[in-house]
């Protein structure tokens, strides 16, 4: 992404990401955002298109890519598919989660994922942390070649069918957030217990409570230094929220574009209610909100890209986006009139899915926060 736009390479690779999305991936999309799962075969199908992978290093089964094309991906994926597309950035935080692994896991583990062999869920979360993750109270105590862990995790994503998880525990309880450590957990093992959660949006994530009731890890699943978990999670959500900002735009992106060519045939006192500026005024202003929380996002990302320092710049994408998005859906919905609030139209869907992204991975508080202690300076921090 040079300047103010993308390259020309960018622009080839969106435009054949747009056509797979609508050949292979909006056929059948709104039906499945009221399943439990995303069929393993269509992620298979998304990583043997290079989408699970596309800024993972070539020697992990990756593209090689940069993390704008990455950011490329996610959004063209969102524009049909909701979950898939939050999924196809979580393999891709997968290869951040292990990059602080040993090189023996990163080479077994991030090539099957970024194929779309195994599926990878993000497994922070817990009754009592949520927005304050240093607080969580899950242990991992070693014990030879091995770790006991104890705890409870919610809203872990993809969890209900995902082959691992990457999880914090805390190896040093008293130590805050420097006793927290990152491990890469198969859910196959003995001593896991799932148990689902019913939301009113994000079905196919497949959202779970995990309980793990003295569970023996072998040390080599360790994804950090012990103490050093904490900061592998806070680096992963510099990617991962200008990444769920695009999300929620691809989808408001495909609302207003749904809305546009309904109010173009829908007919009102004898003419196409596009040509009154009470509803043609709500489509020129969420156009250009969307346009510039897409510029901001993409922006971030190419900070990424650069090695500089994007915290503030993060934290403003996850709060503003998802709130330009459900506000945008929401006028739409209104748009369509009572078939919008049937489930006849997708777009009562989109609502329902976007207005979750406004809790995950952090508050709109939590972000304000961030961003606040970043312009005014840690010193005059709350907490």
């Amino acid at each position: 992404m040079a300047g103010f736009g993308f390259s020309e390479a960018q622009e080839m690779f969106r435009t054949e990401v747009r056509n797979f999305v609508q050949r292979e991936i909006a056929p059948g999309a709104n039906e499945r955002a009221t399943w439990d799962y995303i069929p393993r075969d269509l992620i298979k199908k998304v990583g043997d298109a290079g989408l699970l992978g596309v800024a993972i290093p070539e020697k992990y089964g990756g593209q090689g890519s940069d993390w704008v094309s990455a950011g490329i991906g996610i959004e063209e994926i969102a524009r049909a598919d909701f979950a898939l597309s939050i999924y196809s950035m979580c393999a891709q935080i997968a290869y951040l989660f292990l990059q602080s692994a040993t090189p023996e896991l990163q080479e077994e583990q991030v090539p099957p994922v970024a194929r779309g062999d195994k599926i990878a869920g993000f497994s922070l979360t817990e009754p009592d942390a949520g927005s304050d993750t240093a607080a969580i109270k899950t242990q991992a105590i070693r014990d030879g070649d091995y770790y006991i862990l104890n705890g409870e995790k919610t809203a872990f994503s993809y969890g209900a069918y995902a082959d691992y998880a990457m999880l914090f525990a805390k190896t040093d309880p008293a130590a805050g957030a420097r006793g927290v450590t990152a491990f890469y957990l198969p859910l196959d093992l003995p001593g896991l217990e799932k148990s689902h959660y019913s939301y009113m949006g994000m079905k196919a994530q497949g959202h779970i409570s995990l309980t793990l009731d003295n569970v023996r890890l072998p040390a080599r699943y360790r994804a950090s230094d012990e103490g050093k978990g904490f900061y592998v999670g806070m680096g992963n959500f510099e990617f991962m929220r200008p990444s769920l900002g695009l999300t929620a735009l691809g989808h408001a992106q495909t609302a207003l574009e749904e809305a546009i060519d309904y109010i173009k045939q829908r007919t009102a006192f004898g003419r196409p209610i596009a040509k009154f500026e009470g509803v043609s005024f709500k489509i020129a202003e969420h156009a250009t909100r969307i346009e510039a929380a897409r510029l901001l996002c993409y922006r971030t990302i190419y900070m990424k890209d650069q090695g500089l320092v994007h915290t503030k710049e993060a934290s403003m994408c996850k709060w503003w986006c998802p709130v330009v998005a459900v506000d945008a859906i929401h006028d739409c919905l209104l748009l369509f009139g009572q078939v919008g609030y049937s489930e006849e139209y997708p777009i009562q869907q989109r609502l329902k899915e976007t207005l979750g992204l406004e809790i995950a991975d952090g508050t709109a508080q939590i972000q304000k926060t961030v961003i606040a202690r970043e312009i005014i300076g840690k010193e005059f921090r709350a907490y």
